[in-house]
């Protein structure tokens, strides 16, 4: 802190003791003003910056504490401190409950009123410095959540519009992220030989390191949708990943199909080992059939869905639609704090 530099103002209504107290400091090299009124007072805070404001608390046209209200309000970087004739400790309290960095009883000898100053002046540069970096931290906050919703904003962006129903058919879906953003995904889209490709994946983790994976998989999968067999294009999938798979110690779970297939068998996620073989099976759906897939979070929001070869809720087997299908199965879902995304998607013969 380099005192010359600092810009002090007095104000009391004492002339003598003000224009003492104004040549001490300037003897020990600050620079100094003084005014006698709170008038006066305003007129130089118009024009000057000060680094610490000593105020008499009573002064002829107004209360010192009207004016401290005002600095603190318009200058949060001038130090204040309240001076008055009156050893009183609630006067004190008002003083520091008002924003005064100190209260101070006259009279005050001239090595007082320097250490008086270097103090406060001290004590607002932790203050100033303490602002600055809440600041940057609350900038950087702010960042990161605009950040993260435009990054929820395109992940959102990447999913199929839900429901799709043509061609005697009907395909939709729910995702709630347990975070802004999600390793969950689901994804529909045309084949180029008419086939309807539908996948629902959940990749190991949350958060940001889970949706650049799932983002991954997405694009792996949806490369390789024209290879035949379905289970030689999962393999070329797999591929594409496995090195960002192993780059993250991270794996896939994956349901992918080509319209109609119906797995009875339990396969390996992706990445786990590097020579899986991936089970396929097939099944055709009868008008009024519906296939439902989903990812372990909806197991944490329905526990009744854990067992094995578990019939759906009646509700949702009631369901005239497979929007309205997902939507009960995921029923709550965006009402509580969730420990995992929760997908479900449904395919339902029309």
């Amino acid at each position: 802190m380099a005192v010359g530099t600092e810009r002090v103002l007095v104000v009391d209504d004492d002339e003598p003791l003000a224009k003492v107290m104004a040549r001490v400091l300037r003897s020990r090299g600050f620079e100094c003003d003084f005014a006698l009124t709170g008038s006066e007072a305003r007129r130089l805070l118009e024009t000057k910056d000060y680094a610490v404001a000593l105020l008499d608390v009573r002064l002829p046209d107004e209360s010192g504490y009207g004016l401290l209200e005002e600095l603190r309000a318009t200058r949060p970087n001038t130090a204040v401190v309240m001076i008055s004739g009156v050893d009183d400790p609630e006067l004190g309290k008002a003083a520091l409950e008002h924003g005064a960095f100190a209260y101070h009883v006259k009279p005050v000898g001239a090595t007082q009123l320097y250490l008086l100053v270097v103090n406060n002046l001290q004590r607002r540069s932790l203050e100033m410095d303490h602002r600055a970096s809440l600041d940057r931290l609350e900038g950087m906050v702010a960042e990161r959540v605009d950040q993260m919703r435009r990054a929820a904003e395109l992940q959102a962006g990447m999913l199929p519009a839900s429901p799709l129903k043509e061609d005697g058919f009907e395909v939709a879906a729910h995702l709630t992220p347990a975070r802004e953003i999600s390793g969950d995904f689901y994804d529909w889209y045309r084949a180029t030989n008419g086939r309807l490709a539908v996948t629902l994946g959940d990749v190991m983790g949350k958060g940001l390191p889970a949706s650049l994976m799932m983002a991954t998989a997405r694009a792996a999968l949806r490369g390789a949708s024209e290879v035949e067999p379905l289970e030689a294009g999962i393999k070329q999938a797999a591929g594409v990943m496995s090195a960002a798979l192993e780059v993250n110690h991270a794996y896939v779970t994956v349901f992918h199909c080509k319209f109609d297939p119906l797995l009875p068998q339990r396969s390996a996620p992706i990445g786990i080992f590097p020579d899986t073989q991936f089970l396929v099976g097939r099944a055709t759906l009868e008008p009024g059939d519906s296939l439902v897939v989903f990812s372990d979070g909806l197991l944490d929001l329905r526990p009744d869905l854990a067992t094995k070869d578990v019939r759906l809720p009646s509700d949702a087997r009631r369901a005239a639609t497979a929007q309205e299908m997902v939507d009960i199965l995921a029923r709550g879902a965006r009402d509580r704090d969730l420990f995992d995304d929760v997908t479900v998607l449904a395919l339902k013969r029309l």
